[in-house]
C-alpha cells in the first residue's frame, strides 16, 4: 500500500491504538471523574437537599395586633383562647413557629409603641406575654401599624419556612411624613411581599358586616405596587394589604370568630386546610365550619390567580 493511501494513525494520547499490542496500553476512561458524572453526583445532592428541605418545610405565623382600647376584648379573646389556638395549630402543622407583635401608637402616652415576642416553640412563653403586655389608649385616628410591620420585617424569620402574618385591628397606619420614625408602610409591605411573606388581615369591626365584604374594599392584583396608595379608609387598607400580598382580608362577625380566623389562616399557608378540616370534624365544633368554607373558597382563587399572573411562592 503506498504512504498516501495508509490509514491515518489513530490515537488516544501519544500512544497509536492501530497497532494491536498498543491496545492494551490504553487506559479505560474513568467515568467517575468525567463531567457526566459530576453533573449526576451534583444533581442527586441538590435533589437530596430540596427533598430535606421539603421535610424540615414548616410555618413561621406572626400575630400582629392593635392593643389600643378599642381593641381590648379581642385581646382578652385571644388570651383566654391562645392555648386552645396553639395546641390546635402544633398538631396540624409540622415545624411551626409562632412570633407576637402588639402595637399601640406614639405620642400618646401610652407605656410603648410596639411590642415583640420573637417566632418561638414555647408556648408558655408566648402566654406569658399576652398575659403581662398592658393595654393602651391610642392617640389619633390611625395607630403605630406602620412600626409594627417593620419590626416584622426584621423578626426571626426561617430560611426555610413557609411566612405569614395575621393582622388583626380597627386602623391604618400613619403617612410616612406622620410617623414619628418615618417608616412607610408602603415600602415595608413591598418588601415583606419581596421575602415572601403572606399577609392576611382581620378588620375588627363587627358592625361593618359580613366575612366577604372586606376583601372587596380595595381590589388588585397580587404584587402590583406600581401605584402608591395613601390616605386609605380603615376597610380598605385591611383590604389593600392582603390582597396586595396574595392574602385573605377578611372581616368578623362577632369577636369569638378571631381565634377559629387566626387558626383556618394558619392552616391556609401551612397547606394543611384539609388536616385543619378533619380536626374540626373530630372537635364537631360546628360554628366553625362557615368561616373554614369561606378562607377555603378564597385561597383556592389566590392559588388560581397566583397561577395565571404566574407567581410562584414559598409554599
Amino acid at each position: 500500500m503506498s504512504e498516501e493511501n495508509k490509514i491515518p494513525a489513530l490515537r488516544k494520547g501519544n500512544v497509536s491504538i492501530n497497532n494491536k499490542n498498543n491496545l492494551n496500553k490504553i487506559k479505560p476512561v474513568d467515568t467517575s471523574k468525567s463531567k457526566i458524572s459530576k453533573i449526576l453526583k451534583e444533581d442527586s445532592i441538590e435533589k437530596q437537599m430540596n427533598d430535606e428541605i421539603k421535610r424540615k418545610k414548616g410555618l413561621d405565623l406572626v400575630l400582629v395586633g392593635d392593643l389600643t382600647g378599642s381593641m381590648s376584648a379581642y385581646r382578652e379573646k385571644l388570651r383566654s383562647k391562645f392555648m386552645e389556638l396553639s395546641k390546635t395549630l402544633f398538631q396540624i402543622i409540622d415545624n411551626l413557629r409562632i412570633g407576637i407583635i402588639f402595637y399601640l401608637d406614639h405620642g400618646s402616652g401610652d407605656p410603648y409603641i410596639t411590642k415583640v415576642h420573637e417566632l418561638s416553640v414555647n408556648v408558655d412563653s408566648l402566654l406569658n406575654f399576652i398575659n403581662n403586655v398592658p393595654n393602651g389608649h391610642g392617640g389619633d385616628a390611625n395607630e403605630a401599624v406602620e412600626d409594627a410591620l417593620n419590626d416584622v420585617y426584621n423578626i426571626n424569620w426561617s430560611q426555610i419556612n413557609s411566612k405569614s402574618i395575621v393582622l388583626f385591628g380597627d386602623a391604618c397606619p400613619h403617612e410616612p411624613n406622620e410617623c414619628i420614625h418615618k417608616y412607610d408602610y408602603f415600602e415595608l409591605t413591598k418588601k415583606l411581599y419581596q421575602k415572601q411573606v403572606t399577609i392576611n388581615t382581620v378588620f375588627c369591626n363587627t358592625g361593618y358586616g359580613g366575612y366577604g365584604k372586606v376583601s372587596s374594599a380595595y381590589k388588585i392584583e397580587i404584587g402590583d405596587f406600581s401605584k402608591r396608595v395613601s390616605r386609605l379608609r380603615e376597610d380598605e387598607f385591611f383590604s389593600w394589604i392582603a390582597n396586595v400580598t396574595g392574602g385573605i382580608a377578611i372581616g368578623v362577625e362577632q369577636i369569638e370568630d378571631i381565634v377559629d380566623i387566626i387558626q383556618a389562616m394558619a392552616a391556609k399557608d401551612a397547606g394543611k386546610m384539609d388536616e385543619y378540616e378533619e380536626e374540626i370534624k373530630k372537635t364537631h365544633k360546628a360554628a366553625k365550619i362557615p368561616i373554614l368554607k369561606y378562607i377555603k373558597e378564597e385561597s383556592l382563587k389566590i392559588e388560581e390567580k397566583k397561577k395565571t399572573l404566574r407567581i410562584t411562592g414559598s409554599k
